[in-house]
């Protein structure tokens, strides 16, 4: 089975329709329906209902989301770990990232870096959070840029730390609300308000860093994922709810949400934030190893 075909068939499960799939994959809705008419027959089974207005997975759909995900990732790491080899002895470095927060910073503290080396060749493959740690460690990525939540950075003693960018969380409200005329406010004036965050992936990691991190002060109920930064943002524009922010990227989030109003917060908490290159300690290539040292 086409291994892409299961990847557009997990890209809508995760995204709720086939248009949403394919803006996301930049293909046309017609050749995702394509993709998955021949899924189907392939298979002999429905995976969608699909009506005018809405498409959604069968039970034999939701079943099969567990088989494509095994196949898929089983590809990936394999696919992964052949291109990092073969990579060991090239000018190519591989780096995951998890949003584009993160894509942001590697922006920022690999210009100085790239200028100074201009031979090496960057690869860059979005993942979530927690599988790029994963992946470091199997050497599946040469590095990986990811935040961090908290000052005690352990990822195990296959995996070296560096970090790029240190601040603190702010949190973002609308213009529209009466508290961003202040310059910072107490959360507790916020508890009532929805907190969204965004996570391309079906995960509730951040879901449970907020809630831990800001000491219980927003009911979990409340914390609320979204499958785009853009929906975040709009959310959080119209006050619809509240958001956390790094501070460090304020400035270039000001530009992008002029509706966006970006306080620090009051309250006795931990509110520390660092964005952090990851990297196997075992790494061979002298090109990544040079990448690495850039960063001491």
């Amino acid at each position: 089975m086409d291994i892409n075909k299961l990847r557009t068939f997990l890209t809508i499960a995760q995204y709720g329709s086939f248009r949403a799939a394919a803006e996301k994959l930049f293909l046309s809705p017609r050749a995702v329906s394509k993709q998955m008419d021949q899924i189907e027959n392939e298979l002999g089974v429905k995976l969608f209902t699909r009506q005018k207005n809405n498409t959604s997975l069968t039970d034999m759909g939701q079943e099969f989301i567990v088989t494509a995900t095994d196949l898929v990732n089983s590809y990936t790491n394999a696919y992964n770990r052949i291109q990092i080899e073969s990579a060991s002895n090239s000018r190519k470095v591989v780096i995951g990232f998890s949003s584009q927060n993160q894509s942001t910073i590697i922006q920022q503290t690999f210009r100085e870096p790239l200028l100074q080396n201009p031979e090496i060749e960057l690869e860059l493959r979005e993942e979530s959070g927690r599988a790029l740690v994963k992946m470091v460690r199997e050497k599946q990525l040469h590095m990986a840029v990811t935040p961090a939540y908290d000052e005690v950075l352990d990822y195990g003693p296959k995996v070296g730390v560096r970090k790029l960018i240190t601040g603190e969380m702010v949190v973002g409200v609308s213009r529209q609300n009466p508290v961003s005329k202040l310059e910072s406010v107490n959360l507790e004036q916020l508890s009532e308000l929805p907190v969204f965050y965004y996570n391309s992936y079906q995960s509730t990691y951040l879901k449970e860093v907020f809630y831990k991190k800001f000491n219980n002060i927003f009911p979990k109920k409340n914390i609320q994922r979204c499958s785009s930064i853009e929906q975040r943002d709009m959310l959080i524009a119209l006050d619809r709810g509240i958001g956390f922010f790094p501070q460090p990227l304020v400035p270039a989030e000001s530009m992008l949400n002029p509706m966006i109003k970006f306080l620090k917060i009051e309250n006795d908490l931990n509110t520390y934030y660092a964005s952090v290159l990851l990297y196997n300690k075992e790494v061979e290539s002298p090109t990544v190893r040079k990448l690495i040292d850039q960063f001491e």
